[in-house]
């Protein structure tokens, strides 16, 4: 047993439930989560146009919740049952992308809306 695998399998699936839930907070109560979409001295009831926020980050955050909660449940399976490199490895590559793209899409809508 691998416990950095365990580590970051567990942080993989709860920041995707983290960035699910966000999404969620976003498309069904019309919000903007602070935690997650917001620098720290921002006021999320600040924002210009918060539908159009929304369009333009929400499936972004989907994405990924869903990338990091399937790269979570990939570690662990490598971690406990099988070991699938190339799984993990090609998920993490996937994460990274929808991170950097994930970051410059809410900077550029932070930038427009705030």
């Amino acid at each position: 047993m691998n416990s950095m695998g365990s580590f970051f399998g567990i942080v993989g699936i709860g920041a995707g439930i983290y960035c699910i839930s966000g999404y969620l907070l976003m498309v069904r109560r019309r919000q903007i989560p602070k935690g997650i979409m917001l620098p720290k001295d921002e006021d999320p009831k600040r924002c210009k146009d918060v539908e159009a926020y929304i369009k333009m980050t929400s499936a972004q955050l989907l994405l990924v919740g869903i990338l990091l909660a399937v790269y979570g449940v990939l570690e662990l399976i490598n971690t406990y049952v099988a070991s699938i490199a190339i799984p993990v490895f090609v998920a993490i590559v996937l994460v990274m992308a929808a991170l950097i793209w994930f970051a410059v899409r809410t900077k550029k809508a932070n930038t427009t809306y705030f």
